[in-house]
């Protein structure tokens, strides 16, 4: 039986997740709408969609992504108010502050949502580590207005559903040997990572809780579901020593090469080469959830005049908007380098960068979309 070690670090990760964000926002900047439904979003016709609920208003069945016309059915005493970006921007840089307060591990997953490893944190604040996640949700509430809910385990993912289970503004610890425990008994849609396609498919094979699929032997996921499904299979075991990856370890640049030891390469090979390296690069952009403004194109020719010597080439173009997708990244590296080759020179290397890079979360207005496995 094919067998693969199993263990879980010992750490100390939080993930803070915002209570009805846009909606706690609108309510602290305007306290007259405080304890009242309050619907961010489009005009109450057919076509406007509530962005985002206030508590109040999801007591009566309203969720994100609702047509505004049935929310207002639901709720017609609810406030509609416009979305203000600008101000959720705003309040999202504060909470991020906040948290560089205690420690520089943090990991912005999105605008109202954050990882932040506090595992140095005990000596310094001379407190456990619960009573620092309390401290931390006191001083985002006090300085901020918001309310925010927390999960304090070993993991990233065990603390991103423990912050889910026990809302709003309360912190869910899961200590570090329990987190199978924990995540057993909990419905598989709980886990981060399984998307919609994915949980058919696994229902459809009678799992129906996260422990179902936990307590399947290795031999039985390679064999029914293939190893692409072991690392959420990990994650439903509680195994997850995934980093948090913060502003200061981020890289600056990302970029791959390739050395051509045959002479004169064709254009057609020399784009081949191109486009396998860019999987590479945008791959890793996407692993350390950041986007894209600058492309860069790196030729080097060999040149031999009684001896051989090498000429380097560098050509850069921003594309519009910072991303990660291939589909707008590569176009712009291909035309760089297809304007920019000389086919009469002996091309020797290519290479493709990307750099002028930013966090990639943004203003969603509806729920993040689950990964799909399959």
């Amino acid at each position: 039986m094919f067998t693969l070690p199993l263990s879980q670090s010992r750490r100390h990760i939080l993930h803070i997740d915002a209570d009805a964000f846009f909606a706690t926002v609108e309510q602290v900047l305007n306290p007259k709408l405080k304890g009242k439904a309050i619907l961010v979003g489009g005009p109450s016709g057919t076509r406007g969609i509530v962005s985002a609920a206030s508590y109040e208003a999801r007591k009566f069945g309203i969720h994100a992504g609702m047509a505004m016309y049935l929310a207002t059915k639901k709720c017609p005493h609810a406030i509609i108010v416009p979305g203000n970006f600008e101000a959720y921007r705003k309040f999202s840089k504060e909470f991020y502050k906040i948290l560089l307060d205690y420690t520089p591990e943090v990991e912005m997953a999105s605008i109202d949502e954050a990882y932040v490893d506090i595992s140095g944190c005990r000596q310094m604040q001379k407190l456990e580590y619960a009573d620092i996640a309390r401290k931390i949700l006191e001083d985002i509430h006090k300085k901020t207005g918001l309310s925010m809910s927390c999960g304090l385990a070993s993991s990233k993912v065990v603390a991103k559903v423990a912050s889910s289970r026990n809302k709003p503004h309360k912190l869910t610890i899961v200590p570090y040997g329990s987190e199978a425990k924990f995540l057993s008994a909990l419905p598989l849609k709980a886990m981060p990572g399984i998307g919609h396609k994915t949980f058919a498919y696994l229902e459809e094979q009678g799992l129906k809780v996260i422990g179902d699929l936990a307590n399947l032997e290795m031999s039985a996921i390679l064999q029914k579901f293939g190893v692409e499904t072991i690392p959420i299979w990990k994650h439903c075991r509680g195994i997850d020593n995934s980093p948090v990856i913060s502003a200061h370890s981020l890289p600056k640049s990302i970029s791959k090469e390739h050395t051509f030891y045959e002479r004169n390469p064709s254009k057609e090979t020399a784009l081949k080469y191109l486009k396998e390296l860019s999987v590479m690069v945008f791959e890793k952009l996407r692993k350390y959830k950041l986007r894209a403004r600058t492309v860069t194109i790196k030729i080097r020719y060999r040149m031999v005049n009684g001896k051989t010597i090498f000429e380097d080439f560098g050509f850069q173009k921003n594309v519009d908007f910072p991303t990660s997708l291939d589909m707008k990244l590569f176009p712009a590296a291909r035309d760089l380098f297809l304007k920019n080759l000389d086919t009469q020179r002996d091309l020797r290397l290519i290479g493709i960068g990307v750099s002028n890079l930013s966090q990639n979360y943004n203003l969603s207005l509806f729920e993040k979309d689950d990964l799909e496995i399959f």
